[in-house]
């Protein structure tokens, strides 16, 4: 039953259109991020127009769509393709290695992106670390917008306790949610 609420989830999400999302921006250096999902030709033009120019991407994919349909975007260079899974808490190394990334986006004043497929789950889960980590949001208000964002959320309930864990790695206190919430 799981396997086929999944599969009809996925699905769905092949066609809902880009979950496109600016989540910050910056008019005076240029630097703009963005969270969006798999992209199709049409939707790699549109990364193009926006001027993004580096993808992250959480599925490990990246050859199924940013490399099939780099002509649209010729200069979108992904530095990250790797396949998470939204049941699997962020680890530190990669919080620290995409703190770093953001850092040198904002200093140089780039526009960058990341993804997962559906710019749901694996992606609402990051952009609710950025919205705590460099808006300074509360875990609520980012487990709002994730949700917001998110399809069929009723079936990813486990990243709820991953926002809050996230709000303590930032903070820098002992995790408050059980073990398998919290950043490794």
């Amino acid at each position: 039953m799981t396997k086929m609420l999944l599969f009809l989830l996925f699905s769905f999400c092949a066609f809902a259109g880009n979950n496109t999302h600016l989540i910050d921006e910056d008019y005076e250096s240029g630097y703009a991020i963005y969270r969006v999902s798999k992209p199709s030709f049409k939707d790699m033009k549109k990364f193009c127009d926006l001027g993004i120019e580096e993808m992250v991407v959480l599925s490990g994919n990246a050859d199924s769509y940013e490399v099939k349909n780099q002509a649209g975007c010729p200069g979108l260079k992904v530095v990250y393709n790797e396949k998470q899974s939204s049941k699997i808490p962020l680890t530190s190394s990669f919080l620290e290695w995409f703190d770093s990334w953001v850092a040198e986006a904002k200093r140089v004043g780039k526009k960058i992106a990341f993804r997962c497929n559906c710019g749901c789950h694996r992606t609402g889960r990051l952009a609710a670390y950025y919205q705590m980590k460099f808006q300074n949001l509360t875990a609520t208000d980012a487990k709002a917008i994730l949700k917001k964002h998110g399809k069929y959320m009723f079936l990813f309930r486990h990243l709820y306790p991953q926002v809050y864990a996230l709000k303590d790695y930032i903070r820098g206190v002992d995790c408050s949610q059980k073990s398998k919430y919290c950043v490794k």
